[in-house]
């Protein structure tokens, strides 16, 4: 009853107007009941309906209102086109080609399809520099981080063919003379010091020519100065005497000819190891330097990039200079001429 006073002194307060119109409060008392009639829901349930001044109305998105966000927001739509799919690999980053197209946009500010289409291009050509410059990095590191492996194999392999067959080797001077090669050097320190243990447990026996052999080749080859198989030969064979001939002709005793030998053996185990030392330092150097040589990439490879790093650039100058071309003439500012330069042998 409350709400039907209330309309009911709207109705007083208020005349209709005129033209025959309700004006005021009681023009929009009069509708509402009216719609309330048409939907068949009745007056009473008009009645209990919240006043409209107390309704909150529903807040629509209106977009971004401010410069910045207009900014941001026109870049919403802009879809990446026929480069973007062409232009990765497999392995390579969507979210940084994704950045790289997206500095272009903010800096070169495309309107209209075909500018849009000249920035994606930029972004591919940029895109495809980067791989060069990461393709130029895996050839040097490919020339660089290998070398040493590389190089230790090819002298593992030549040591092998050194040491394939015994008794060629005996033949052409033994292992010592090939001791610039790592491996072989290894071959004979390890060879002296079995030797050198031999001696020592057991004198000298007949296998010990064996292991000279093998590393000096024959005996009776010629070769400058005196090695330690020319050295075990001579107390070898004073050590073999009678004791007779050993006292009459002053000779050392076995065990001091022993002795010498094993002293022989010391100081060429002192020498080649003084060797390896020196050329360990030289090889070291010379990896070194070799390094910084294979820091620019061999040809061919060096070749292709060269050709491929022009392509790519005249490519980027073409583009830039089309989306310039089209920006000055969309502002309406003064075009400079297309230059067009022919070469003639």
């Amino acid at each position: 009853m409350r709400n039907h006073k209330r309309i009911e002194a709207l109705g007083e307060t208020e005349t209709p107007s005129p033209s025959g119109s309700l004006g005021g409060a009681s023009a929009s008392a009069l509708a509402v009941v009216q719609d309330a009639q048409v939907r068949g829901r009745g007056f009473a349930q008009m009645a209990d309906a919240p006043d409209s001044a107390s309704i909150t109305p529903v807040r629509r998105a209106t977009g971004p209102r401010t410069p910045q966000g207009k900014e941001r927001s026109k870049k919403n739509a802009t879809k990446h086109g026929i480069f973007s799919t062409a232009v990765l690999l497999p392995r390579e980053s969507r979210a940084e080609f994704d950045l790289l197209h997206a500095g272009l946009w903010e800096a070169l500010q495309p309107e209209g399809k075909l500018e849009e289409v000249l920035v994606e291009k930029l972004a591919a050509v940029l895109w495809r520099h980067r791989r060069l410059l990461l393709t130029e990095a895996a050839e040097i590191r490919k020339s660089v981080e290998f070398m040493a492996w590389d190089q230790q194999n090819a002298q593992q392999e030549k040591a092998e063919e050194i040491g394939r067959d015994a008794h060629d080797l005996e033949y052409k001077g033994g292992l010592i003379k090939d001791i610039r090669n790592p491996d072989v050097l290894s071959r004979c320190l390890e060879l002296l010091a079995e030797l050198r243990e031999g001696v020592e447990r057991k004198g000298f026996k007949g296998d010990d020519s064996e292991i000279l052999g093998k590393i000096y080749g024959e005996s009776h080859h010629e070769h400058l100065g005196t090695n330690v198989y020319d050295w075990y030969l001579v107390w070898s064979n004073t050590a073999s005497v009678s004791e007779a001939e050993r006292v009459s002709q002053g000779y050392a005793s076995a065990d001091k000819c022993k002795q010498k030998v094993l002293e022989g053996i010391d100081e060429e185990l002192r020498r080649l190891k003084r060797y390896q030392k020196i050329q360990g330092a030289i090889e070291a150097d010379r990896m070194k330097l070799e390094a910084l040589r294979r820091c620019v990439p061999e040809s061919p490879s060096l070749d292709r990039l060269l050709r491929y790093e022009a392509s790519l650039e005249r490519g980027f100058d073409r583009t830039l200079s089309q989306l310039e071309r089209l920006q000055r003439i969309r502002r309406g500012q003064p075009v400079p001429p297309t230059v067009k330069l022919e070469l003639s042998q």
